[in-house]
Order: structure tokens, then sequence, then C-alpha cells
């Protein structure tokens, strides 16, 4: 069977998720799909979005929703903590869940977790009014921790923690613990404070066209060739550029992995000599999103085609 995915999967050149889409529900870390094909089912008049970190689980979710027939399904590649404020219009969604993620445990990996501030603020930016947070978890510390976050922001109002409630479906992994013997903790956060209609602060412009560098005297291969192995830092990003590649017609590619606060991006720099000089671009294939890791990348190249840069960071 062929799989076109291409109306399913959203990437970061696609419009913003908004009201105009109708009612949105968001399964951020939907695994294998099955709550998400549920959501789909029994909720036929909205738009289910999901939103995963794993290529191979989105491409599942994919497959089962297109075999099921689920045309208002969405999927969204990467980190919820940078998509949630670039592909979604600010108050839009109306419910979003996580059901079992993983809790990271360990000290240097708080920060991935969902009892923090700042998530609490990015599904805030989210919800339209009166709209609702739920998370579902088998690990009683992590249901209290994100309980008390979500309780302390002024934008949601937070009921006890449900151990063991009725649930409308259950997950591989719920069953699983269920079978163990395990509790299920159930978290549920009511968006109360005003909506907003304003972008999220610091935000950059996704956009990033093509730049022009001078020509190279010495030859785009001399200059290009040492960006092999070198690693770019700054501000809340790390850029490592892994190999280059060049072709018969003069081009180069340039492979590259940005981590933007955990969120990590494999990608392509292309570059292309023209009568003038070098013209750098993302190549198009991996669409990556304009992070600012992804954006001091393409600049730091343009500054070594042009000589700037004799000297490794």
């Amino acid at each position: 069977m062929y799989w076109n995915f291409g109306d399913i999967i959203r990437g970061p050149l696609d419009a913003k998720f908004s009201r105009r889409d109708g009612e949105l529900s968001v399964e951020i870390g939907f695994g294998n799909g099955e709550h998400l094909a549920h959501l789909a089912r029994t909720r036929p008049d909205s738009l289910v979005v999901g939103i995963e970190v794993s290529r191979w689980c989105v491409t599942k979710a994919a497959r089962r929703a297109l075999s099921l027939g689920l045309e208002n399904i969405r999927l969204i590649y990467g980190d919820a903590r940078f998509l949630l404020a670039r592909m979604f219009e600010p108050s839009s969604v109306s419910r979003i869940c996580m059901n079992f993620p993983c809790p990271w445990p360990k000290k240097r990996h708080s920060a991935r977790r969902v009892a923090r501030p700042e998530f609490a603020g990015l599904i805030a930016f989210c919800l339209a009014r009166d709209g609702e947070f739920t998370l579902a978890t088998d690990v009683e510390w992590y249901a209290e921790e994100t309980r008390e976050i979500f309780a302390e922001t002024a934008d949601f109002e937070t009921g006890r923690i449900i151990v063991n409630g009725e649930r409308d479906y259950a997950t591989k992994y719920e069953r699983k613990w269920q079978a163990m013997g395990r509790d299920i903790y159930t978290v549920t956060a009511r968006r109360t404070g005003p909506e907003t209609n304003d972008a999220r602060n610091g935000e950059e412009p996704d956009g990033l066209g093509p730049i022009d560098a001078p020509a190279c005297p010495h030859g785009l291969r001399e200059r290009v060739t040492p960006l092999a192995g070198e690693i770019l830092k700054g501000h809340g990003y790390v850029v490592i550029f892994r190999d280059v590649f060049f072709s018969g017609a003069g081009d180069a590619l340039v492979t590259a992995i940005s981590v933007d606060e955990g969120f990590e991006q494999h990608y392509h720099i292309k570059l292309m000599p023209t009568r003038n000089g070098v013209r750098c671009a993302l190549d198009t294939i991996g669409r990556p999103y304009i992070t600012p890791g992804v954006r001091a990348s393409v600049r730091y190249t343009v500054r070594r085609i042009a000589g700037e840069l004799q000297e490794k960071p």
C-alpha cells in the first residue's frame, strides 16, 4: 500500500493551527497513536493534533490514521516545548492531554519535565478559556509536582489528583500498569485566565531565506571543508557540523545537528556558487524549524565562506 503522508503530517512551512480549523484537541507524546485514533473517532467534528518526538511513532500513527480512514488527524514531529508556540495560534485549543510521559526522575533531566512553570505557560498560551490540560501517570510524585506547578500558575484552576478514576480509554501502558496492580494518577487543570491574541514574546520570525556570500578566492571547497566536525555554541543552543559533501557541479551540502534547549534537529545547508558569489540556504528536504541554532548555523556558514572566520570556534 502506498502511504501518502502529505496531508496528515504538518511541518514548519505549513500554516499554524487556529480556530479556523474548528475545535482542536492535542495529544503530546502519542506513542503508537492508539489513543490519538480514539480521540479522532469519538470527536469526528474536531481536528485532533498529535505531537511526538519519535519519527518512527509519527510514521506508525500516520499509517494507523490512514488505514482507519480518520481524516481529522494531523501529526507534528518534534518537541512540544518548542512547537506549541510555533504551530498553534494563541487560545486556539480546547483540550491538551499527555498519557504516561517519562517523568525524567534524574535531576539533570528535570528541565524536560511537564512540571515546570515554562511548560505550564506554553499550555496556557495555546488553550482557550475553559480549555483543559490532562496528564495521566503511574508515578505519584510526578502527578503531585505537576499539579503544584499548574496550581501556582495564575491562568489555571486545578482540582485534586484522581487515583484510579474512570477514563474513556486505556492506553497500552495503562493496561500494562493496571495488570501489574499499579495506581493511575490523573491531573486536570482548567484554563481560567483571560485569553490572549498575541504571539509569545521573544519568538523569532520563522522565515530564513537564502543568504549570499562573496566569491571564495581560493574556491568553495577550501573554505567549507573545515566546517566538518566544528561545534558552534550560543545562548541555549549547540550546533554540530557533521559532514561536507561536494557535487560534480560545484555545489556543496553541509549536514548539521542543532540542539535548542533539548530540541534536536538534523538538517542540511546547501551552498550553490553563483556569478557573484555563493548562495547559502537550508535544503528543503529536511524542512527544519527555524530555531536560534538553525539560524546561527546558516549565518556561521556564510561567515566561513566569506573568510571572516579563520579559526574553529
